[in-house]
């Protein structure tokens, strides 16, 4: 990966991450450091959530107060409580009220039980 340079960046969800690897490993047998990617991505909570799912939530979110970056993180981690999600917050220094907990807490809890 020498000399290669960052033509865009951006923040994906462990869905999109899995989605990407599956399709690299398409092209070749994948390189030690993207087959562990592909495997933690595999094994996580989120891995399950479709492409719609994984719109709607992140969707649902934005609309509970998340910006897209908190959004991906919460899916990512996709805490078991309010307590774990104000130290997820935290990380992005956001400002959170309970209401906003609330609603973040319920969109998490409605699409883990998928």
């Amino acid at each position: 990966m020498i000399g290669k340079e960052v033509e865009k960046s951006s923040v994906v969800a462990v869905p999109e991450v899995l989605e990407i690897m599956e399709e690299r490993q398409k092209d070749g047998a994948l390189a030690y450091e993207q087959q562990l990617a592909y495997d933690h991505a595999k094994s996580a909570l989120s891995a399950k959530l479709s492409k719609e799912k994984l719109k709607a939530f992140k969707e649902e979110l934005k609309e509970a107060g998340l910006d897209e970056r908190m959004a991906v993180k919460v899916i990512d981690i996709m805490p078991i409580n309010e307590d774990q999600l104000k130290n997820v917050l935290l990380m992005f220094k956001k400002e959170v009220n309970d209401a906003m907990l609330k609603k973040v807490m319920q969109a998490v809890e409605k699409y883990r039980a998928k």
